[in-house]
């Protein structure tokens, strides 16, 4: 026998179990699909432009679904396989050999992963570029975001599945090699041990899930939160896949044990036709659950980002106009002269338009690296380290107080003193050659001082400054990025013709100043280009969104019809010995029901601890107000829930129809 016979003999296996390989070859190609398409998001120019931090957590959401491809590639073929134990028995008996099924096998394995693969690929360009080409059209992005892809996407995207359909025909193969053919005949119809709740599962369950949450909950600032995402990402899931295996044998047992309630013909048919079934079954709910994850944090997050466009901008630029002017520190008088001198420039430049300043606020301040150890800030030489260091502003008194509208007074070995954390509790610190006695004050600098573990220090004045780039440079003389820089920030009142004189007034004076460095931003200018940044996320976010909706419905219908499948026989033999259709559909409901249920609860319990975490990547977006991601979130997990009924009402009638 040659190979021509194996390979005609594998297509049609594959065509007279079409009932079952449609389900699995439609579930296969959704899968690559989905991964292929998260691959070619990573290396999207689009995203790449966006952020610094998209690319690397695009990367993990790579690494998610392709750790959640190989479970649910595994899932759905040990469920056509088991459904054809007595097909692969009964060669057995004709005389084949096991090598020669071995090749029927592989041959259905080649042509259902190539199938696969190939349809994957193209459905993913083909959903990727229409799926653009109608956000873009709804969206109303003032530029097209374009769909692309490579071949190295591709080629990623094809290793993978067939390393991961290489695994499903091992699999395959040994189901035959070490069974008996007479066993094998009985396929389906042998029944199964009731399955036993593993303790130590449990909690392990519970082991991997809490260490989730508590990086989430503990984490400190946003820049180690994008350090800690993905290993608390993976913690989660393992942790969700052994709750499902095992705390849901429990839950079925304990209801089990219940007399009342399991003695009910109702109560009776469901508990324990899903404690028979929780292995294969909680595969299923957790994939569910990890997508519903994904799908609300995904879009509460990107749409979070996109409302809060407005806040950000108010953070990165609290006042209209500002200038920045970044001084030499060898030449520190010609700095203080051109700080005052600007202010004075920009009032007339003002005023000269026909404008009114509303507010005005200047300062001083100085920058460096470093550590607190044993009531000292020990000088790094940069914020490159294995590491995050911490970062210090230093600020003189008069520019504090005319920031502030206070009236403090500091002696010369005196300094007022913030920190983010506020773990630093001693009441004095040594900068360089000088010591300092602290009074703690609350953060009236800059919000960006919470993306990482921050310091702001008072000192009395100016030539303090000096003094610690002095100290700095006694330590580390080939460096030079310490610099007095200066932000001046002001508001002004008058016609939108006047303001948009004064922007272009400005724009020519001071970017690309001949005297000092210095540079100017209008919030009124970034704001369309701010606006164009947050609607690529929100895009982005509703296209992933999609992305995990669509899988999550076929990831439902397989489920459906896997245990329609497995739950045909068995009602059938419950209506000859007198059980009508209405009982039938009663006591599926209720394993519908909890199906429908237990993901989005685990899902929502996931992402209310996911969001310290969270609200810490937001921060690095310039998101601060919690109010707008709650009521995002509130509102996406009602909206996913809703889509997720439908998905549920639909596929309910898939199964009920298998049953009957």
């Amino acid at each position: 026998m040659n190979n021509r016979f194996f390979s005609s003999m594998a297509l049609r296996n594959i065509k007279s179990n079409k009932q079952l390989y449609i389900p699995y070859l439609l579930s296969s190609t959704s899968i690559i699909t989905m991964f292929f398409l998260m691959v070619s998001l990573m290396t999207n120019k689009f995203v790449q432009e966006r952020s610094a931090t998209l690319p690397y957590l695009f990367m993990i959401g790579v690494v998610v679904i392709g750790l959640f491809s190989v479970i649910f590639v595994l899932y759905t073929n040990s469920f056509l396989i088991k459904r054809r134990k007595k097909e692969i028995g009964l060669y057995g008996i004709l005389g084949l050999e096991k090598k020669h099924v071995a090749k029927i096998l592989f041959f259905e394995t080649l042509f259902s992963s190539l199938l696969s693969i190939v349809a994957g690929l193209l459905a993913g360009l083909l959903f990727g570029r229409l799926v653009f080409m109608l956000l873009n059209f709804m969206l109303r992005m003032p530029n097209d975001i374009a769909y692309s892809t490579s071949l190295l996407s591709s080629g990623a995207t094809a290793a993978l599945f067939v390393l991961i359909f290489g695994i499903t025909y091992l699999y395959n193969v040994s189901q035959f090699t070490f069974a008996n053919p007479i066993k094998l005949l009985k396929g389906k119809q042998e029944g199964e041990k009731e399955p036993k709740g593993s303790l130590i599962l449990f909690i392990l369950a519970l082991f991997f899930l809490g260490w989730g949450y508590w990086i989430s909950l503990t984490i400190p600032d946003p820049l180690a939160a994008i350090e800690q995402f993905f290993l608390a990402v993976l913690l989660v899931i393992i942790g969700t896949y052994l709750l499902f295996i095992s705390g849901s044998i429990f839950i079925l047992k304990a209801l089990k044990n219940n007399k009342r309630i399991y003695y009910r013909p109702g109560a009776f048919i469901s508990i324990s036709g899903m404690l028979y079934r929780m292995k294969q079954n909680a595969v299923g709910l957790a994939n569910i659950c990890i997508l519903a994850s994904m799908v609300i944090i995904a879009v509460s997050t990107t749409v979070t980002i996109y409302l809060g466009s407005e806040e950000t901008l108010e953070n990165q630029f609290p006042y209209e106009h500002n200038v920045n002017l970044f001084g030499d520190m060898d030449n520190i008088e010609e700095m203080n002269t051109r700080f005052f001198e600007v202010q004075d420039e920009v009032i007339a430049l003002t005023e000269e338009s026909g404008l009114d300043v509303a507010e005005m606020e200047s300062y001083r301040s100085e920058s460096l690296f470093g550590n607190l150890a044993d009531g000292r800030f020990v000088f790094e030489q940069s914020s490159v380290g294995a590491d995050f260091p911490v970062l210090m502003m230093a600020i003189p008194l008069e520019d504090f107080n005319g920031m502030t509208g206070e009236n403090y007074t500091l002696e010369d070995d005196e300094a007022l003193f913030y920190h983010s954390t506020n773990t630093y509790t001693k009441g004095e610190l040594a900068v360089g050659n000088k010591s300092y006695k602290l009074t703690e004050i609350e953060n009236e600098f800059s919000a960006d001082m919470a993306l990482s573990e921050s310091i702001a220090m008072v000192v009395p004045d100016v030539s303090h400054l000096l003094d610690i780039r002095d100290d700095f440079m006694e330590e580390f003389p080939e460096s030079d990025y310490i610099t007095i820089d200066a932000e001046i920030g002001w508001d002004a009142e008058g016609e939108a013709d006047q303001k948009e004189s004064l922007v272009n007034r400005l724009n020519s004076e001071y970017n690309g100043d001949s005297g000092s460095f210095s540079l100017y931003q209008s919030r009124e200018n970034q704001r369309e280009e701010w606006y164009s940044i947050n609607g690529g996320f929100l895009f982005l976010g509703i296209f992933l969104g999609l992305l995990f909706t669509i899988g999550t419905l076929l990831i439902t219908y397989f489920k459906q019809v896997s245990e329609g499948f497995d739950d045909r026989g068995k009602f059938q033999i419950m209506q000859k010995v007198g059980l009508d259709e209405e009982m039938i559909k009663d006591s599926t409901r209720s394993q519908l029901v909890w199906m429908f249920l237990l993901p989005i609860v685990i899902a929502t319990i996931h992402v209310s601890f996911a969001y310290p975490i969270v609200r810490k990547l937001l921060m690095i977006f310039g998101v601060t107000n919690d109010m707008t991601w709650l009521m995002t979130f509130i509102a996406v997990v009602i909206t996913f829930a809703a889509i997720y009924w439908m998905i549920y009402r639909v596929t309910s009638r898939v199964y009920y129809g298998i049953v009957k």
